[in-house]
Parts: C-alpha cells; sequence; structure tokens
C-alpha cells in the first residue's frame, strides 16, 4: 500500500467500518493491504470478509458498479459470495479521512480453502477443467449485462492509472518497460470489440482470488473487473500457475505444465462458453502485458521489496526486456488433441 495511505489508515476506519456494518470491534484478522485493506470479522459469530477501499484506488461509485455486477452475476446463477448491507441498508459506507475516504463494503466468507500447488489432490487436472469452467460461464452471462445506469461505474481497461502515468512507476534504468508498453497498447487499440469477445470481465482470476470446496470453485475479489477481451481472463490463470504453481512433479518443465493446464483449462472453458479460437493468437499479448502491469504496479505500491519479490521483479524485468511472454506454447495444437474444433 502507497505509505500516504497507509497513513490515514487505522483502528478508527475499522471501528467506523464495524459500527456501519454490524461488526464485532475486535478481533480483525488482516487477510491483504496491497491494493485494498481486507480482513477477516465477526458477525454474530458468523465469519465475514470486511474490505476497505481507499478512493485514490478505487471512488464509491466505481466499488458500486462492482457491486452491481456482482448482483448480475448471483442472478444468472455465478456461484460467487454474496455481501452484506449495512446497517442502514447499503451496500457501501463511505469512511471520511480528511479530504479522501475509504469505502467499506463486506462480504460473505468463501467456503472452502486455497488451492495449492504442493497439494496435488486439489492442484490437478479437474481443478483446471474446473477453473476454466467457471471463467466460461462468467463469460457467457456477462454478454448480457447492461449496466443499472448510464455510467456503467467500471473502467475500461485503457483507463488503468498504470498505463495512463506508467511514466511515474519507472525506476532507473528501466525505461525500456515503457517502450514495451506502447506497443502492447497500441497492438491492443486495433483488437476489433465485439459482444462475445470483450465485456465486462474479472481480470484476476488466479489462485489466490477464490476457494475450492468439495471440486467446485468460488472466484471472489472482484476489485479489478474492468471492460476488456476475454481471452485475457484465460492468459491470467496460466500466467499465475507457471509463476507459483509448477507441480514437483515437472521437475521445473514450465513448457509440459503449460501445456497439461492449458488443455484442461480450455476443456472446462468451452463445456460453458464457445470463445473463437482465434482470439487464442493473442495469448502471448495479454501474457506479456502481465508482466508490464506487474512490474508498474509493485513499483507504485511498494517502497521496498522483500528477496522473494524483487527475485521475481527481475524475471519480470528479463521477460519485458527480450519481449517474450512467461511461456510459448502452440494453443491451437494443443486443442487439437480434444474435439472441441
Amino acid at each position: 500500500m502507497e505509505k500516504e495511505v497507509e497513513d490515514l489508515f487505522g483502528d478508527h476506519v475499522l471501528k467506523a467500518a464495524a459500527r456501519l456494518f454490524g461488526l464485532k470491534a475486535e478481533g480483525f484478522k488482516q487477510l491483504g493491504n496491497f491494493e485494498n485493506y481486507v480482513y477477516e470479522a465477526d458477525k454474530d459469530g458468523v465469519a465475514k470478509i470486511l474490505r476497505l477501499t481507499h478512493s485514490s484506488h478505487r471512488t464509491e461509485a466505481e466499488v458500486a458498479g462492482e457491486m452491481d455486477w456482482i448482483d448480475f452475476l448471483l442472478k444468472q446463477g455465478v456461484d460467487i459470495p454474496k455481501y452484506d448491507h449495512s446497517l442502514q441498508g447499503n451496500r457501501t459506507e463511505k469512511i471520511l479521512t480528511g479530504a479522501s475516504y475509504f469505502t467499506a463494503v463486506v462480504f460473505e466468507k468463501a467456503e472452502g480453502k486455497h488451492a495449492k500447488a504442493s497439494d496435488p489432490e486439489i492442484w490437478n487436472e479437474a481443478l483446471f477443467k474446473e477453473w476454466g469452467r467457471i471463467t466460461g460461464h462468467m463469460h457467457r452471462e456477462t454478454r448480457g449485462y447492461q449496466p443499472p445506469t448510464a455510467h456503467a461505474n467500471r473502467p475500461l481497461w485503457d483507463e488503468d492509472d498504470l498505463y495512463k502515468n506508467a511514466k511515474n512507476y519507472i525506476r532507473l534504468g528501466d525505461e525500456f518497460v515503457l517502450e514495451r508498453l506502447d506497443a502492447l497498447l497500441k497492438h491492443l487499440s486495433s483488437l476489433p470489440i465485439t459482444a462475445d469477445s470483450y465485456g465486462l470481465i474479472h481480470t484476476d482470476i488466479h489462485s489466490g482470488n477464490f476457494f475450492v470446496d468439495q471440486g467446485r470453485i468460488r472466484v471472489f475479489d472482484f476489485d479489478d473487473c474492468c471492460y476488456l477481451w476475454f481471452v485475457h481472463d484465460i492468459a491470467i490463470p496460466l500466467y499465475y500457475s507457471l509463476s507459483w504453481g509448477v507441480p514437483a512433479s515437472y521437475e521445473g518443465n514450465r513448457l509440459a505444465f503449460a501445456a497439461d493446464f492449458f488443455q484442461a483449462f480450455w476443456q472446462g472453458y468451452v463445456d460453458e462458453y464457445q470463445l473463437s479460437h482465434e482470439w487464442l493468437a493473442q495469448m502471448p499479448t495479454f501474457l506479456k502485458l502481465r508482466d508490464v502491469t506487474l512490474y508498474l504496479v509493485i513499483n507504485k505500491k511498494l517502497e521496498d521489496m522483500d528477496e522473494n519479490t524483487s527475485r521475481w521483479m527481475e524475471e519480470i524485468k528479463d521477460r519485458i526486456k527480450q519481449d517474450a511472454p512467461i511461456v510459448d506454447i502452440d494453443y491451437l495444437a494443443i486443442i487439437g488433441l480434444m474435439d472441441y474444433y
């Protein structure tokens, strides 16, 4: 979290949120503090998830837009956690901190647990297929989404501060990152926008943003949802699984794991939604975009990096410099192993 936001946050914000949503005013368990402050809290003996978003990251209207889309997905039968209303009956509550504010929302805690690559009973072909299925389900449903207000309140992909103000997050000697970003943005701007391939999507469905319960995935953390091409939601699971989740049985062979992961993921995906396979040609582009995005957001949010983050950043920078995706596989050949096309 940026230092200027940390300086505004404190127990007074947590206590205000507790009063507004009827939460127990003590015993908060912090779960995250990168882009939002996220806590597990108690409400009448039931675990809840409290998220506090500073206005420099999202406005209250943007958070409300996120809630609108969650409402829609729930009505379409997508299995995601519901949210609680405040004691005043509101989905969001604003907590003032001088000239800025935090937006508080409370969600149900998803059932299940995180999937870890070290657990082959969970991290396996069945999970990857389910991962694809829930992604495809969300894409199928979002095609029919119409925001309840004239203004969608969720950003377009190219309105992201990381892209608009990228020069502010470039470290000395890393100017090549701007060159790569400019080339990526120019290419993305040339892609067609159609209802079958572009819309409001989650954008961040990695294994840290869902729980697995009896083989079913429940996705959460919709904070980054924006209007973007569907194929981005296919690239992200592959990217992070290669970064964090190559099982020991592959002995570091990223190519082999990538092929197995993608085949299972795609099989689950097309069970729910038939995205034209022509979009798979854009997978390298979106894998490269994630490298640049992570470079920028890490520099924006962290003044100091621990050893693991520093090592990860060096890997990311090396790929950006080489203009190479995290993996380069023949997606069409992989799906050709199945009878879907």
